[in-house]
């Protein structure tokens, strides 16, 4: 009976075995972040989360914001994943003003480091923490994607809290629930609800209280509009604790 001899061929098991993985790439922060913002830019400065495509030919695709920033580092650093780019991604440099606004990004999200992470909530601590690194892999910048429109939301909420603090901390409940109201309100605040397709807003009356609903309708912040509503409940502002009106059934008209 003749001996089964193993063999290997030269250099394969020398090759498999010295193998290792390669380091992830990882770009500055601040260049990872003037990609960011130039994304956010061509998104006429809003984070979008799904690409659209349009049966016109003129309309060009509208890449959601995650997929602009991967799609550039892919193509910019030719990556094994470059050849199978969308073939209408068009190439994208950022602007001065896109490394204008990662500046002030960076000094706004400095007050945080400067107040600590004790009391923020878990999303905001780890954006905090992306933020603060000198580099970033350009595998899973997700959050690199969403920061222009972290720090805007941020920046705006801030302001609003002060106002609503300062302007209308005396804010009462108006009638009671199920009563009909008939008011000029001014739009504070609006956030989109990507699972109920509306915006939910926050106003305040003529007589300065507080009230919030949901419309299909975009409003611009700042818009004087007359309402006609129901309410819903009385409940307490989400970002400082004064009376808020819950409304539903809501028209809105121009003044």
């Amino acid at each position: 009976m003749s001996a089964t001899t193993n063999y290997t061929p030269i250099g394969w098991a020398t090759q498999v075995s010295d193998d290792k993985p390669l380091p992830p790439k990882t770009v500055k922060l601040t260049e990872a972040l003037a990609v960011a913002y130039a994304a956010y830019r061509i998104n006429n400065n809003t984070y979008t989360k799904d690409t659209r495509r349009f049966s016109c030919d003129e309309n060009k695709t509208q890449f959601d914001n995650k997929s602009l920033v991967r799609y550039y580092w892919e193509k910019k650093l030719d990556t094994a994943d470059a050849k199978y780019l969308p073939s209408d991604f068009e190439m994208f440099e950022p602007t001065e003003a896109d490394y204008a606004n990662v500046q002030e990004a960076l000094k706004w999200m400095k007050r945080y480091v400067m107040l600590g992470l004790g009391e923020l909530d878990s999303f905001k601590a780890d954006m905090v923490a992306e933020l603060s690194k000198e580099e970033v892999k350009i595998m899973g910048m997700g959050r690199i994607a969403y920061a222009p429109e972290f720090i805007a939301r941020d920046q705006h909420e801030s302001g609003l809290k002060k106002t609503i603090r300062v302007e209308y901390r005396d804010s009462k409940h108006i009638e009671p629930v199920g009563e009909k109201i008939d008011d000029v309100i001014e739009i504070l605040d609006k956030r989109y609800s990507s699972q109920w397709e509306s915006y939910n807003y926050t106003a305040v009356t003529a007589d300065g209280n507080l009230v919030s609903f949901m419309n299909k309708w975009p409003q611009d912040v700042g818009a004087r509009l007359r309402i006609k509503a129901k309410v819903k409940s009385h409940t307490k502002n989400r970002l400082f604790e004064a009376d808020e009106t819950r409304l539903n059934y809501v028209k809105l008209y121009k003044v």
